[in-house]
């Protein structure tokens, strides 16, 4: 054999061991990359299988709410039209009541006119001193009555607006189970006709809020821990921030107590619960496009108050658009 390359690899069409050992290591490469290029289309196909199942099921999860924003709008229509005719009822019977009323009203007065016309010429003659004397006592009487019927009607009034008062003041405690939404704000309960879309708040999200409100604003004012609250729906509401309470809480970066684990400790307090259920029915103490607060005295991070405007400072907090 001679030094020709050739004839160090091939004698009488014999391959080299070497060459075969060569050949079979690119060979099992070549089927490796083969492979993991098959895996990553197939992890890739699957990823936008499950996104386009993801964007199906949340237009169909839409389409529903919508449906049944638009039954709870007929609904309203149906019973304002209903309690209509019944108000109109109401008023025909009351109108008819009063011309009864007044027609034995007139019957009484003729007969109290015969009467008088009757009656003995000698009541004309009494003295016209015991005349003034007696029209003095009627309109004293008169006067008497007069007043006694408006401390009546003023104790009536109060005894009603007593109950009414706790009655509204029990409904703005007790959370919803659904809010209301249009494109740039909560609406309160009674402005459904006006919602464009619907949130479920379940047990579970309930709780979670009225933890970041004791967690955030624990030692703040009143109006304080439902500005907290106004935040996180705020957030809930824009397109810019998570779908759910639970996302919105848990955003990375986002709350403090939630990074330092604050908010896994603490118990809400009668307070929290009370200004959580208020933000719920559609107390506001920031405007709608109110995203974020800052304690400016402890604060370590000054992006916020650096690129945001101020909206309003309530005890420690300054919030911000």
């Amino acid at each position: 054999m001679g030094a020709c390359e050739l004839t160090d690899v091939v004698f009488d069409d014999v391959l080299h061991p070497e060459f075969i050992a060569r050949t079979a290591a690119w060979t099992q490469t070549e089927g490796e990359k083969s492979a993991s290029l098959a895996n990553k289309l197939s992890s890739e196909t699957s990823s936008d299988a499950k996104a386009k199942q993801e964007r199906a099921d949340k237009q169909a999860a839409k389409k529903k709410a919508e449906q049944k924003l638009a039954n709870q709008k007929l609904a309203a229509k149906k019973l304002a039209e209903q309690k209509s005719a019944e108000k109109k009822a109401a008023q025909i019977a009351a109108a008819q009541t009063v011309s009864g009323q007044k027609s034995e009203t007139a019957a009484l007065s003729s007969n109290k006119t015969r009467s008088a016309a009757s009656s003995n010429d000698s009541e004309s003659t009494k003295s016209d001193k015991q005349t003034a004397v007696s029209t003095t006592v009627s309109a004293h009487k008169s006067a008497a009555a007069a007043q006694a019927d408006l401390k009546s009607d003023s104790s009536v009034q109060s005894a009603k607006a007593v109950p009414a008062a706790a009655e509204a003041a029990a409904a703005s405690q007790t959370p919803p189970t659904q809010l209301l939404f249009s494109k740039t704000a909560l609406l309160h309960p009674d402005q459904a006709s006006e919602a464009t879309w619907t949130y479920a708040v379940s047990d579970e999200e309930l709780l979670l809020l009225q933890r970041i409100v004791m967690a955030e604003a624990e030692g703040e004012p009143y109006a304080g821990k439902v500005a907290v609250a106004n935040v996180v729906l705020n957030r809930l509401r824009s397109a810019n921030y998570p779908d759910t309470i639970r996302d919105v809480i848990y955003q990375r970066y986002q709350f403090s107590p939630v990074l330092n684990g604050r908010f896994d400790r603490v118990v809400p307090s009668e307070d929290s619960v009370k200004a959580a259920a208020e933000a719920l029915n559609g107390r506001k103490e920031v405007p709608d496009d109110t995203y974020f607060f800052v304690s400016l005295e402890l604060a370590t991070d000054m992006t916020v108050p650096n690129t945001r405007t101020p909206v309003k400072k309530i005890g420690h907090h300054t919030f911000f658009k």
